[in-house]
């Protein structure tokens, strides 16, 4: 089922991606706009989303805030960055025209892509940043394909 153009605005939507070097993105949508292939299908994104909720925290992983917050300002940023995923989040929140987002927290230990179970790695592979996510801080949900 796709998930409709009011919902994206309403809603602050968790979603993932990759890169170019397979590591993960975690992105909370703060009423933005989705990308496509994330929007197109919600059964695959409730998918992910249970499957990155659910994983434990490596007992070696850590993350790294990009803000002075330790949270970001965003409360599940830093346990996404101890799973290994580099998380993101809204700019200028619930402006649906504002395609950009920043880097909340990085993790220590990335996690990439080819570590999940075949079926999910597929999943997540349908929506990807262009470039490394390592070398940025912000991006813009324009780009993603």
């Amino acid at each position: 089922m796709r998930i409709n153009q009011t919902e994206q605005e309403d809603t602050d939507i968790d979603w993932f991606a990759t890169d170019e070097a397979g590591h993960i993105l975690h992105v909370a949508s703060g009423g933005g706009v989705l990308p496509e292939s994330v929007a197109a299908d919600e059964a695959a994104l409730l998918e992910l989303h249970q499957y990155f909720l659910t994983r434990p925290e490596p007992a070696a992983g850590g993350a790294q805030a990009t803000t002075d917050a330790a949270d970001g300002g965003y409360p599940g940023a830093a346990r996404y960055a101890r799973s290994g995923l580099f998380s993101f989040a809204k700019t200028n929140l619930h402006d649906h025209h504002d395609p950009r987002y920043y880097l909340v927290a990085r993790p220590l230990q990335p996690l990439t892509v080819a570590e999940l179970p075949p079926p999910l790695a597929a999943l997540l592979r349908r929506t990807q940043l262009p470039g490394f996510v390592a070398q940025q801080t912000t991006f813009d949900v324009s780009n993603i394909k």
